[in-house]
């Protein structure tokens, strides 16, 4: 191996651990808001338990399993998106990474759909109760950050669809992955919180 493709490795190898590095601290940083935000929830359902929910109401809206279950379906479609890149299956990586993109969109569908379904459930007390107030910080915080993760979703998608990534460089294939798999584990954490205070 020559002097100069020595170099290029070790640059690679370099840019790659940076790169894992800027994963983290975002991961980090992102963790302390759904930390604090949950924890300001359930010191509020702990300390204003007489306005917290209408009588008699205790579950949370049915598109919750949907949308969780889309997540999944998002995790595990990135996830075989970044095994087929590791062998250079570069239409099975996309079908993957599309299908995983079509499931992140079900589920802020679903999760509007949620929110509405929650009012109503509340009835006139929606306004006049804590719960669905917390219900919508906890569920809207996590939504901005799916959002968000449309951004690396499409910028990967163009990168995949012009085969710059290849079985020995796809590091924005494997942080988007990673990305994505931290806001199914938060987003359940974040669902134990609210069946927890519901």
């Amino acid at each position: 191996m020559s002097i100069d493709s020595q170099d290029a490795k070790r640059r690679r190898e370099a840019g790659t651990s940076l790169g894992q590095l800027g994963v983290v601290v975002v991961l980090v940083s992102i963790s302390v808001i759904f930390i604090a935000a949950s924890l300001a929830v359930l010191i509020t359902n702990h300390q204003a338990a007489a306005s917290w929910r209408a009588g008699g109401r205790h579950e949370l809206p049915w598109g919750t399993v949907a949308s969780t279950a889309a997540l999944v379906v998002v995790s595990w479609r990135l996830q075989s998106a970044l095994v087929a890149i590791r062998s250079n299956r570069f239409i099975q990586c996309i079908s993957c990474w599309r299908q995983a993109g079509a499931a992140a969109i079900f589920f802020l569908f679903a999760q509007a759909l949620n929110v509405r379904h929650l009012a109503a459930l509340e009835g006139i007390r929606a306004t006049q109760t804590l719960f669905l107030f917390c219900y919508d910080l906890l569920v809207g915080l996590h939504a901005l950050h799916v959002v968000g993760g449309f951004v690396p979703l499409v910028l990967v998608h163009a990168k995949l669809t012009r085969q710059d990534y290849s079985s020995s460089r796809h590091d924005g294939v494997t942080f988007t992955v990673q990305y994505w798999h931290y806001l199914g584990i938060v987003w359940l954490l974040l669902l134990g919180v609210l069946t927890w205070v519901g």
